[in-house]
Formats: structure tokens, sequence, C-alpha cells
């Protein structure tokens, strides 16, 4: 069993356009509402591809309804804390003629302390369990403040529960503060804000990503986009990259890629990252935030390098 915590989830709205342009009038030729937020998002990659996990978010009784509908329909378990405002709707625009993807993203509702309290209470009731992976992932809404991630790291380690983290900005810095994560999922961008420069080859961003990691056995997934990703540890790192393909969406491909790493059990740190990629590389085939199953998966196609030549390029790595 995965835990996931998504502290800010949302309806994802896609439109899909024929080239898009800003301060004109633009029609939709298509549109899709998936179910969101970082943490479902993996939720629902894992329950696609058979591995048992289960989604905790705050939810209102209106627009967090139609979430916890449309989890059901797509086979994803899942427990809410009831909150009075409504959850986010975060708009998407896909342009057809470029292939840009321009998002929308609402801040979320506001959080009473009532509710944070709730919120923190069902997730301790799953983690008694002793799940897999805890897995946090994402924004904190308005109300929950900067410790609600360090606070999940600290129950974690109450209960001796790996804990994978996926955020950025303020959150992301708390917890790396706190030293509790087991696994870090930042993409270049990220981990280029938290450290303040740029990152333009392998060694910078093995060299960063190692500032991350405060366990003894802590690793760093960076997402490179199109350029694959570098998984991290104390000592060794890894590089990995699919062939070039069509790409239809990218929302939610970062999600897929963690989802990826995290179902892969019994497997070296090399196999896991292959089957990383290998989601995220699916993900970005499909419209919307759609996870991939089963049958888009090309592990084959995948390029596992240990211990990649520092000196390269970001831009130059390629299968």
């Amino acid at each position: 069993m995965i835990v996931t915590v998504t502290a800010n989830p949302s309806i994802d709205v896609t439109l899909s356009t024929s080239g898009f342009a800003v301060g004109e009038v633009n029609r939709a030729h298509g549109v899709r509402r998936d179910p969101a937020g970082k943490g479902v998002n993996v939720a629902r990659a894992l329950a696609r591809n058979g591995v048992e996990a289960t989604a905790i978010y705050p939810a209102d009784a209106s627009t967090g309804l139609d979430l916890r509908t449309m989890l059901e329909a797509a086979g994803v378990a899942s427990a809410s804390a009831a909150i009075a405002e409504p959850i986010r709707t975060n708009i998407t625009v896909v342009d057809d003629a470029t292939g840009r993807t321009t998002k929308i993203n609402e801040p979320g509702p506001a959080v009473t302390p009532e509710e944070a309290t709730a919120l923190s209470d069902l997730i301790c009731d799953h983690v008694v369990s002793a799940p897999r992976w805890l897995v946090a992932c994402g924004s904190v809404p308005p109300g929950l403040g900067d410790d609600f991630y360090p606070a999940l790291g600290r129950l974690a380690t109450h209960f001796g529960v790996p804990l994978a983290v996926d955020t950025s900005g303020a959150p992301l810095t708390a917890i790396i503060a706190a030293g509790t994560a087991t696994l870090v999922k930042p993409n270049l961008e990220e981990l280029e804000e938290l450290l303040g420069r740029s990152l333009a080859t392998v060694g910078d961003v093995v060299d960063g990503a190692r500032t991350l990691l405060r366990l003894p056995d802590a690793r760093a997934l960076v997402s490179l986009g199109e350029h694959g990703a570098l998984l991290v540890t104390a000592t060794s790192s890894w590089w990995a990259g699919a062939p070039p393909v069509v790409p239809l969406s990218t929302v939610g491909a970062g999600d897929s890629t963690l989802a990826g790493y995290l179902s892969a059990t019994d497997a070296s740190e090399a196999e896991r990252l292959r089957t990383a990629v290998a989601w995220g590389t699916a993900a970005v085939t499909l419209p919307g935030s759609e996870a991939p199953g089963p049958d888009s998966l090309r592990l084959d196609d995948v390029s596992v390098v240990e211990n990649p030549d520092p000196t390269l390029p970001i831009g130059e790595l390629s299968a």
C-alpha cells in the first residue's frame, strides 16, 4: 500500500485549441475534466497499473464530491477530510499547433485550524498501518502553513515509514531543512530555484541534488523534461532517457514519473529509474493529466547510464 497526500487537490479542466492567441477570443475543440493535484495524480497512475494506493486530501461537499466521484470511477481508493471552501479548479490550455501547454492554477481554499487538525488526524490513521511509502505532493493551501510538510516528516519518522516529497518553493525548503524525506523529486527548474543558481551540466545537477539529502538512504529524483531524469544518492548517480515522443500534454508527467519509481519493488535503483522514465514518457503522449496504463509503457526503450559524465550539458542528454 502507498498513501498519497494532496493538501491542495483540484479538478483539472483541459482545453484543446489550435493556434492559441493571448488577448484574443479562442475556441476550444476539446474539453476534459480530471481529478488532480500532484498526490492524486500519483495515486491515479499507481492504481492504473495495479499498485494499491490511497489518495488523502481535503474536500468540500460540492467540488470535492466531484473529485471523489471521479476517483471512484477511475478505481482509485481515497479518503477526504471535510472543509467548507470549495477545492480549486485549474485550467490547462493545450495548443495543438505549437505543442505548448499553458496552466492557470488557483491558490486553493483557506483551511481553518480545525480542518487542518482533521486532515492531520486522517493522515495519521492511514500511516499507522505502515504503508510502503507516504507520498506528500504539491502546494499547500492557505491556512496549513509551512510546517505542514515537516509535520508529515515527523509522523513518517515516528512510524518508520519512508517519505517521498514532490513540492516546490517554501514547502520544499521546509522539508529539506527538516531532513526527514527519503525521496525528494524536484524538476530542474525547482532545483535551480531552491539553490538560487543555474544548473547547466550533469555535474551541476548531481552536486546540487546532493545538498538536499539528509538521511543516509536519501535520494533525489530530478526530472529534466525531454532530457530524461537523474537519480542521485550520496555516492552514486544514474541518468535515464527515452527516445523523443510527440507530446499531447505535459500535465501530470512528473507525477507519473514519481509513481513509476515508487511502483518498482525489489529492484535496483537503475531499474527503478528506468520504470520512472517509462511512466513519465508515456504520460506526455496522453491527453490532459490522464495516467498511463500498462499498454502504453515502453521500458525497453529507456536507456540508463550509471554515473554519467558530469561535464555533459543537460541539453545534450538524449537516449
